[in-house]
């Protein structure tokens, strides 16, 4: 063996050893948040930095790169060194669902991103104001066939979004035609429909439980495929009659392609760590998250089946990309 051989081996021996990024982080993490500050996600993201501060005495610094639905901070991640430095969090939106709603997208997100772990998930909930005439998911639907073709409107946070699909999917699953009322948010459709402006709306869980506690709004179901942590008592929208409907944002993390794997699996696992401890778990599910913590291999064959169902949910939905 010729001395450039040796050092070749010697080097390849190292890189591939599992001590190799032993003294990961040795300095401050990024992860890149593609909304703005206050949201689910935001706070989430803060909620683990300090944990993984606390456990690497390193700063976990949050970068707020909202826009473009997710777009604009998922391609910002993307061209981020692949050395564990830069993470990315976000609900399914930029690693899913973006590519079938915009024309183009400056990164691909199974080509460009390591995934890490689904932290977990947050579920849409339907909502209808006192004065329809219906408890259950089965006497709204016939409540629904008795009026006129789009008679009935209901609201979402906005065109595209993962409230919007859940409408859709409900038109489809039930065989109605609730006309689309989109919002500039999700708060302005909740008070639309506490006005009675429109008689339903599909709402991420966190406002809505509220206004349904307080009794100014009725819970009839929720999207996902488990029920909420947050509202025990709503059930899904399969359990309610509509069977096999699914649609929830999870909430992901992911690194850019190329991370070292042991570095991916040294995150997974203080990730992992941190959602398994009971006040932990307690804290984001009255976020509206019920805690997942996937493995890396497991999400990224979850992500390669969620890419092209995710097509199928927009193309039902009649949304042209824009």
């Amino acid at each position: 063996m010729n001395w450039r051989s040796w050092i070749c081996g010697t080097l390849a021996a190292f890189f591939l050893s599992p001590n190799a990024f032993a003294d990961y982080p040795d300095r401050p993490i990024r992860i890149i948040v593609p909304y703005t500050p206050g949201g689910t996600v935001d706070i989430l993201a803060r909620a683990l930095g300090e944990r993984m501060t606390a456990a690497w005495k390193q700063p976990v610094v949050i970068e707020n790169r909202p826009g473009a639905g997710g777009s604009i901070g998922a391609e910002a991640a993307a061209k981020a060194a692949p050395d564990g430095y830069t993470l990315f969090i976000s609900t399914n939106s930029p690693l899913t669902t973006n590519i079938w709603l915009q024309k183009s997208l400056n990164y691909d997100p199974l080509r460009d991103f390591a995934p890490i772990t689904v932290a977990g998930e947050n579920s849409i909930v339907l909502v209808t104001h006192p004065s329809v005439p219906a408890t259950s998911m089965r006497e709204l639907i016939a409540y629904v066939k008795s009026k006129k073709v789009g008679e009935l409107s209901a609201g979402t946070s906005g065109q595209g979004t993962t409230a919007h699909l859940s409408l859709a999917q409900f038109n489809k699953r039930a065989g109605v035609d609730v006309t689309h009322v989109p919002y500039r948010g999700g708060v302005p459709s909740l008070t639309a429909a506490v006005a009675n402006e429109v008689p339903m709306t599909f709402s991420d869980i966190v406002p809505a439980m509220p206004l349904v506690r307080g009794g100014q709004l009725r819970g009839l179901a929720t999207t996902g495929p488990r029920r909420a942590g947050i509202a025990q008592d709503i059930p899904t929208m399969s359990e309610a009659g509509l069977e096999g409907f699914n649609i929830v944002a999870w909430v992901g993390l992911v690194a850019p392609a190329g991370t070292p794997r042991d570095i991916i699996v040294k995150i997974h696992d203080e990730v992992s760590r941190t959602i398994k401890e009971e006040s932990f778990r307690k804290r984001i599910v009255e976020m509206g998250i019920d805690p997942i913590g996937m493995p890396p291999d497991e999400f990224s064959e979850f992500l390669r089946k969620e890419i092209p169902r995710w097509k199928v949910i927009v193309e039902e939905a009649g949304i042209q990309p824009h």
